[in-house]
């Protein structure tokens, strides 16, 4: 009973992943999205995202060139024993990581803009003394903390760390940002590694391309609290994972604490929590089970260690639960009490569900102003902006329901293409136009904003590909050796990707769960190429007459179901591929509409940077 329940899970979780991972996957070799401009209603212009189609075929050679490439390599090193201590080069590459780090903040010296721009200088005005910004109104806007008190945790932290390193050193903030992304890689790692420890090989390549995905590395100028609180929920993940390993229950009050933090750091760290909670609860089931099992036979000392344990790991996720509830309430009473204001009602949470369901010059489902105007309209009482978000939200669901398909689905393909489908996740975006402390390179420059940004991103475009691809492999190639818990950082991108279909939309968003993609994809990279090597060595040494029982083996009726649906699921795509739908919702192509979006994208044309 207890190996068809993990089967059953398991099957279901891939299944799930599947169909996600090969969504982006299409998007990803049918078309790139980008933040383009267009002619604004006021005459001017305006940032938009906008789409450009790719070639299918360009990036499938590619994938096969780098499969002959890659099975070519591993033919040379698989017969070379080489040793190698894991741990001391995984902190090699860390510390090469952060030096890279490093560089790109002192080349850059960038100060904050956008939402990191006044949540520091809020924690400025903290350290100074000045709490107004709890106020309703200040110099005739509304404050910023009395729109959006969640945000009080990751402003007291920046306080803090402004009273150690000064208020204007943004370096400094930036530094801070950088060792919670170096810490994050290492747990990351660390974590896997507890699944993969017979393939150190695989753990070096994992750590080592984390680093080299540097979308994400730019990150590290946006002080914004998704850093620190990335690396406080690995590290309570790791602590689960110990616990699932060990069985040492004493795991759940570290756990409990940096969950607790994570959370203060960034709200959206609940989905680290959620998807931990779902893979206790599935724990406390098998073993639960396993108890059952025991007991019919009779096997009391098992039935007691299965009791023990599936108490134990509903205690954990009811622990973690505790911590995060009881350090987010620590955290606002001493606010409250260093500022002498009440912690406010702010903004009401469902608003931001119904602008993530509306459209928005920007994107689909990304910030257009309607969380604070309809809390303005309602004159800052919580109940009666519920009220009006209801009954939007309901508007907003009928127009999907009247059509389903050219307006739900149309919708949520065009989100979804662009929060995951720019390459770069708006990570040079973030950093185009903001002033600096220093004189910045040209070279470094014409990364931002420049010509070498488009070259940048058309790399990045392939480096998608490859990685959505390896995901998709690794999904395939593992499902049969691979134990359920090795998911739980693949769910937790799920979680990511299911929140943010109906939240606020922005790549900036999505890309600290798209980062936990990047250790599936290369695992399945490595699975996929000793699959590639083992069918070489089958077509290029197998006895003709074994290859041919093979080949009759495989077509028997035991793979048929199998093959017959995998034969389905290539006529349908190839039919869905001719329709106008799949244009509207996966080749997307603003330049059929007579945009200039290619010109845009590689700055040609009218694009060409001045000399």
């Amino acid at each position: 009973m207890t190996n068809s329940f993990e089967k059953i899970v398991n099957i279901i979780i891939r299944a799930i992943l599947a169909v996600v991972v090969f969504v982006l996957f299409l998007h990803s070799i049918f078309s790139t999205s980008f933040i383009g401009q267009i002619p604004g209603e006021d005459g001017g212009i305006q940032d938009h995202t906008l789409n450009i189609a790719d070639s299918p075929f360009v990036h499938l050679i590619i994938l096969l060139f780098l499969t002959v490439l890659f099975v070519m390599l591993y033919r040379v090193v698989v017969n070379r024993n080489i040793q190698i201590r894991l741990q001391v080069v995984l902190r090699l590459i860390a510390a090469a990581g952060f030096l890279l780090g490093m560089v790109w903040i002192l080349s850059t010296r960038l100060l904050p803009g956008s939402d990191p721009a006044k949540v520091c200088r809020t924690a400025a005005e903290w350290a100074e003394g000045n709490f107004t910004s709890f106020e309703q109104s200040v110099d005739g806007e509304e404050g910023y903390l009395f729109k959006y008190p969640f945000q009080s945790g990751i402003v007291f932290f920046y306080y803090l760390v402004m009273r150690l390193l000064g208020t204007e050193n943004y370096v400094g903030l930036q530094v801070v940002n950088l060792l919670a992304l170096t810490i994050s890689y290492y747990l990351l790692v660390q974590i896997l590694g507890r699944f993969w420890k017979e393939d150190k090989w695989v753990l070096i390549f994992v750590h080592a391309a984390l680093i080299l995905w540097v979308p994400y590395m730019f990150y590290v100028t946006y002080p914004y609290g998704i850093m620190p609180g990335m690396a406080c929920s690995l590290g309570a993940v790791l602590c689960a994972v110990r616990y699932l390993e060990t069985r040492r229950w004493w795991y759940m009050l570290p756990a409990a604490l940096l969950m607790g933090l994570a959370t203060v750091f960034k709200m959206n760290c609940l989905i680290y929590l959620v998807a931990v909670g779902c893979f206790l609860v599935y724990d406390a089931l098998y073993n639960l089970l396993r108890q059952k099992e025991a007991g019919r036979e009779k096997e009391q000392a098992v039935c007691r260690t299965g009791k023990r344990t599936w108490l134990v790991s509903l205690a954990f996720l009811a622990v973690m639960g505790l911590g995060v509830a009881g350090t987010n309430r620590a955290v606002n009473s001493y606010v409250e009490h260093l500022s002498g204001y009440e912690m406010p009602d702010g903004q009401v949470m469902l608003s931001w569900v119904v602008m993530g369901l509306q459209e928005a010059p920007k994107g689909p489902g990304n910030y257009n102003g309607f969380n604070g105007n309809v809390w303005t309209q309602s004159n800052y009482d919580t109940e009666l902006a519920n009220e009006l978000s209801k009954d939007e939200l309901k508007r907003r669901l009928q127009w999907m329901a009247e059509d389903p398909v050219n307006n739900g689905l149309v919708f949520f393909a065009r989100k979804t293409a662009y929060q995951w489908n720019d390459p770069t996740f708006i990570s040079l975006d973030r950093m185009a136009g903001r002033k600096s402390e220093t004189e910045i390179a040209p070279a470094v420059k014409s990364l931002i904003e420049g010509r070498g940004c488009s070259y940048l991103s058309a790399a990045l475009n392939m480096v998608q590909t490859l990685l959505l691809a390896g995901a998709l492999l690794y999904l395939l190639l593992t499902g049969r050796k691979a134990r359920v818990y090795e998911l739980l950082i693949y769910v937790v991108f799920l979680g990511g990707f299911l929140f943010h279909l109906v939240w606020e939309a922005s790549a900036s968003y999505a890309i600290p769960y798209y980062v936990l993609l990047i250790p599936y994809g290369v695992k399945g990279w490595a699975e996929y190429i000793r699959w590639a090597d083992k069918a070489w060595v089958w077509i290029a040494h197998r006895p003709p007459a074994q290859k041919k029982e093979d080949i009759q083996h495989f077509f028997s009726r035991k793979n048929g179901p199998l093959l017959a649906g995998a034969a389905l699921l290539l006529v349908v795509l190839i039919l869905f591929g001719q329709t106008e739908l799949f244009r509207r919702t996966i080749a997307l192509d603003d330049n059929a509409k007579g945009i200039d979006a290619r010109e845009q994208f590689y700055r040609i044309g009218i694009w060409e940077p001045e000399e």
